[in-house]
């Protein structure tokens, strides 16, 4: 099983955004130039489904951060947290969400206790758990989509090459087409032009079927009726007498 190695997380305040882009964006209130803040500052590619995908999540952690009353600061890391969290998830095509949400877990710890210089206390504790849970709800109940958006797939095209063997020249699909039509008329020719012989015994057998076919379906036709002969009377005399006799009384 394929595992990768989270980076070390680190302090991410003012990182992607800087305190004087915090003042710009806390003057933006539409959708449109909210997301076209978050393309300059974190280099999206325009005009994309990613970028999308990618502007409405920033957007709507930026409501949350807004809701909640986080100063700039906060708002600041909150955003670059959620940042390296999905930079982390989709670089990747493997699965690696329990790598990705200890990732998180560091980072998040980065910004909640007073340990300087390795540790720097941005969020209080009831911050904290709000944060967790809106990233688990919102990021981490998706991540399959976000993997599947985001992630590069590979494709492997391999081409073999034999030393020694003539390579042929495969034909087309319509060359294939004309070869085949080219064979049909052939064969359909040669059905054409039989031998005289066979077509002379073809007739006959045609002919014998036929009159077959017409003796069984008139089976009395062309017989004549027979006259009875002189064996028939002595069979029919000899009938007549035996009958008389059984009927005389004894």
């Amino acid at each position: 099983m394929h595992k990768s190695t989270p980076p070390k997380p680190k302090i991410l305040v003012w990182t992607d955004i800087s305190f004087d882009q915090m003042n710009k964006l806390e003057e933006l209130h539409d959708s449109e130039s909210i997301h076209e803040f978050f393309i300059k500052i974190f280099g999206f590619e325009r005009n994309t489904k990613r970028t999308k995908i990618l502007c409405d999540l920033f957007y709507y952690a930026l409501n949350f951060a807004r809701t909640n009353t986080f100063n700039h600061e906060q708002t600041s890391a909150f955003l670059s947290i959620l940042k390296q969290v999905h930079d982390m998830s989709v670089h990747t095509p493997y699965a690696n969400m329990e790598e990705t949400y200890q990732y998180f877990k560091a980072l998040i710890l980065k910004h909640s206790l007073f340990r300087p210089p390795h540790h720097l206390r941005i969020f209080t504790p009831n911050l904290t758990k709000k944060i967790t849970d809106y990233i688990i709800d919102t990021y981490f109940r998706h991540i399959k989509m976000y993997k599947y958006i985001f992630t590069p797939y590979i494709d492997f095209h391999l081409n073999f090459t034999y030393e020694g063997i003539k390579q042929e020249i495969s034909k087309t699909e319509g060359e294939e087409e004309q070869q085949e039509t080219e064979n049909i008329d052939t064969n359909n020719e040669q059905k054409n032009e039989e031998p005289s012989d066979l077509v002379e015994v073809r007739k006959l057998i045609q002919t014998y079927m036929k009159e077959e076919l017409r003796k069984i379906e008139n089976p009395t036709e062309g017989r004549e009726l027979q006259t009875p002969t002189d064996k028939h009377r002595r069979i029919r005399s000899g009938s007549s007498k035996s009958s008389s006799k059984s009927r005389t009384p004894k």
